[in-house]
């Protein structure tokens, strides 16, 4: 059926750790328009919790009653990594909107059942929160830097740092390597400032270390390598980018200030709070999809290539050859 353009678009969220309750939940809890129907979670009391603090309707441990309640217009799965994939496929088929935390799959297996769903399903309404291409300082940026001719060279620098002893992101076995959880983020900017999907990948690793240099190439010989580095100081920024191209430089410095040079200079004033990675804005963007029934955010084919392209990683690593990818039909 349907949605009325004046109903409330009613959200139901799986899982309520870190993330959701940090980065997701703030910017839909006071969003018009916006009703937190129920929350699920494993453990009655985390629902609780999430429940009062954010006012859900309603809390439950029952995944399969919120998939089957007709009132829920598009679920958010916020859980540990390895459930992602498996969680979405359920609510793809329920026929709900679903908004994923990265990563979409852990596992080439885990994708082509995602996609399987979509098939079975033909529900292809489908967000993976890719967060930072919705990064206003970014957008900026991009447009200031116009369209190009020549093919670009991007080189971003993920300064990760090292990880708390305990972090159930070393539970590698379960939940992935760190790049596997955290790489399409990156990916899916560079993919987006170089307007295509990647079509081969190729990484490599210094010795008796977890960094890793990963370098992407597109349809018109762009390039893009991303240093993935854990060995860093923690008082470097986190996340530094350049794009170059036709005699001009994008310059992002860690979302906290950008600029272009070549052409007309340009150089954003600093932000003085927070850096925004573009959370609150792929979130309206998503809640504007639920409600009108428009195109989602990302087309589909895109967060596919940069599930395939991340996990492509570990493969190009083992093989020490570059992984071409199956371009989307």
């Amino acid at each position: 059926p349907a949605r009325s353009a004046a109903a409330p678009v009613r959200l139901a969220f799986v899982g309520a750790g870190n993330y959701a309750t940090s980065m997701l939940l703030p910017h839909l809890a006071r969003r018009d328009g916006v009703e937190l129907s129920t929350v699920v979670t494993t453990t009655a009391l985390s629902a609780a919790n999430a429940r009062r603090k954010f006012g859900f309707a309603s809390a439950t441990t029952d995944l399969d009653a919120v998939l089957g309640d007709p009132s829920v217009d598009a679920v958010f799965v916020v859980t540990r990594h390895s459930s992602h994939a498996e969680l979405t496929r359920k609510a793809l088929l329920a026929g709900k909107t679903v908004f994923v935390e990265k990563p979409l799959a852990l596992t080439e297996d885990e994708l082509a059942g995602v996609l399987a769903a979509v098939e079975e399903s033909g529900n292809d309404r489908l967000q993976v929160g890719f967060n930072r291409r919705f990064a206003p300082l970014l957008q900026e940026a991009r447009t200031r830097f116009g369209t190009r001719t020549g093919p670009a060279s991007l080189r971003y620098l993920v300064n990760a740092g090292r990880l708390q002893q305990g972090s159930w992101y070393l539970q590698q076995g379960t939940e992935g390597s760190r790049f596997a959880g955290e790489g399409g983020h990156f990916i899916d900017t560079a993919s987006w400032l170089l307007g295509a999907d990647p079509v081969s990948v190729y990484a490599t690793a210094p010795a008796g270390n977890d960094d890793l240099q990963v370098v992407l190439r597109y349809p018109d010989g762009s390039t893009a390598t991303i240093s993935y580095v854990t060995t860093g100081a923690a008082s470097f920024p986190k996340e530094t980018l350049d794009l170059i191209a036709d005699g001009r430089v994008l310059r992002l410095d860690d979302f906290v200030r950008a600029s272009v040079h070549g052409g007309r200079r340009w150089v954003s004033s600093r932000l003085p709070q927070a850096r925004n990675k573009g959370q609150n804005a792929e979130l309206a963007a998503f809640v504007k999809a639920v409600r009108t029934g428009g195109p989602m955010p990302v087309p589909l084919e895109s967060l596919v290539a940069t599930t395939a392209a991340t996990l492509a990683v570990r493969t190009a690593l083992a093989g020490g050859a570059p992984v071409t990818l199956a371009r989307a039909q």
